[in-house]
């Protein structure tokens, strides 16, 4: 069965918990591969940790998304080919 999300690439800011977190790990659950971004790096590692395990691909990159510098480097790093190819 395809998976909504297969062979693409999905950035979740606040995913270390809430509707962040969910967000992150339904996408993983469609075949995405996902960026996880939180400004709490604890529970952002833990997100990917819940994914990886389940199957999925994921990594962190911490963000404050008031930050624009931090979101530019977010973007650009998650989109790199180093990122897509977790």
């Amino acid at each position: 069965m395809s998976k909504l999300m297969e062979g693409k690439i999905g950035i979740v800011t606040a995913a270390g918990s809430g509707i962040g977190r969910a967000s992150a790990v339904a996408f993983a659950e469609e075949g995405a591969k996902v960026v996880v971004s939180d400004v709490s790096e604890e529970t952002g590692e833990e997100t990917v940790r819940l994914i990886n395990e389940a199957g999925g691909e994921a990594i962190f990159i911490k963000c404050n998304v008031a930050n624009e510098t931090e979101v530019e480097n977010l973007i650009d790093t998650g989109l790199s080919n180093k990122v897509c190819k977790l």
